[in-house]
């Protein structure tokens, strides 16, 4: 089907809510998330919720991704890759024969093979689009309507960053039941794959860094994966890097074993644990919101290992801040006293670094969007 047809049939076309084009990669809080998935889901347009309209200080905010595929195939991969992100609560993929409205919340990776089975809507007749989608038409949107169609789709259960977090809670569940009492040593090293997922998909650490430090992929976070490869690889990053996340000494590794480390490695490519589903298959670290880390530290950092027990975060009375309302500040914060180079930004009660994250973040969007108009 028509891309244009589509829009127009749902009344986006002449809508100053929905982007496209140049506009999507300019956006001062989302001008980063838009433009990779422009390159990795053939982002087409959004529609918003202009915030902007009633207060200058606030964002405008992502409700339905516009994309385009030429297969079912590749349109259930842009579903998964946009439930990575974890933005758009919406995702419509508009191709030649049919129309697909995908949760952008929820992925389920067990469809079956017909692949219309992760889809609200699947639309095979031109025709049927403007009644099949009157929930995400421009009015419905606008006024609202929209969730109580389908607010039901948008539950935190089922975003990413839950389901992952639910998933490190079996493998650390499962690690304890195969003899690892030291549950501290066990979040270190959830943590730390986690983090080398994030470096390797995003090609930080890439082939060539390894073979610059002649470290092998495979004998260091893969399948036949040793104990001193990882050890140096661990240590190289931390160097390299000028810090340490999910610290992990020579010696805890040793104690931590190979059989571990390799039953560790295996998970996270895809593979299982003493025959469960596999748990890591569907996440995309180069998509996921660095932010991420940040959520499951916290996880990890108030587990408690009796239920009478206090927490090491409770006791030090670390808490993280969830990047909307991280965002929500900043706004406020930039409204007040616009942020501009070479300014300093105080935070206090810095953990995670997420206001400075984003404080930095809209200054460079700014900069790229005053590029752009001298352009």
């Amino acid at each position: 089907m028509n891309l244009e047809t589509v829009l127009g049939a749902l009344q986006y076309t002449a809508s100053p809510n929905y982007r496209s084009g140049d506009a999507l990669g300019l956006d001062p809080n989302y001008g980063h998330i838009l433009r990779m998935a422009q390159q990795a889901c053939d982002l087409q347009g959004v529609y918003t919720l202009r915030g902007s309209v009633y207060d200058p200080s606030q964002s405008d905010v992502p409700v339905i991704y516009v994309c385009r595929a030429d297969s079912e195939q590749k349109a259930r991969e842009i579903h998964r890759k946009v439930w990575n992100q974890n933005v758009v609560p919406f995702l419509l993929v508009v191709s030649p024969g049919w129309v697909r409205l995908y949760p952008g919340f929820r992925y389920d990776d067990h469809a079956g093979d017909d692949p219309r089975l992760g889809a609200l809507r699947a639309i095979d007749d031109f025709g049927q689009v403007a009644a099949a989608l009157a929930p995400i038409r421009r009015d419905a949107v606008d006024s609202s309507a929209v969730w109580k169609e389908w607010g039901s789709h948008v539950t935190p259960e089922s975003r990413v960053d839950w389901r992952l977090l639910k998933n490190l809670r079996s493998l650390d569940d499962w690690l304890s039941e195969n003899g690892l009492e030291d549950r501290a040593l066990s979040h270190s090293m959830i943590g730390k794959f986690v983090y080398l997922r994030y470096l390797r998909q995003r090609n930080i650490l890439s082939d060539a860094k390894l073979k610059e430090w002649d470290i092998s992929y495979d004998e260091a976070f893969g399948q036949h994966a040793r104990l001193s490869t990882f050890s140096e690889l661990v240590q190289r990053i931390d160097e390299w890097l000028n810090g340490s996340v999910f610290p992990l000494s020579r010696t805890k590794i040793q104690e931590f074993g190979a059989e571990r480390l390799r039953r560790v490695a295996s998970v996270f490519q895809g593979g299982t644990a003493d025959g469960q589903l596999p748990l890591f298959d569907i996440y995309d670290f180069s998509l996921i919101p660095i932010e991420t880390l940040s959520v499951i530290y916290e996880q990890f950092l108030h587990a408690t290992h009796h239920p009478s027990a206090k927490s090491e975060g409770a006791a030090r009375g670390a808490y993280y801040t969830p990047v909307p309302v991280v965002n929500f500040m900043v706004d406020r914060l930039d409204s007040h006293n616009p942020l501009r180079p070479g300014m300093r930004v105080l935070d206090p009660a810095c953990g995670s670094g997420a206001f400075l994250v984003q404080c930095y973040r809209k200054l460079i969007e700014r900069r790229l969007a005053f590029g752009a108009r001298e352009n």
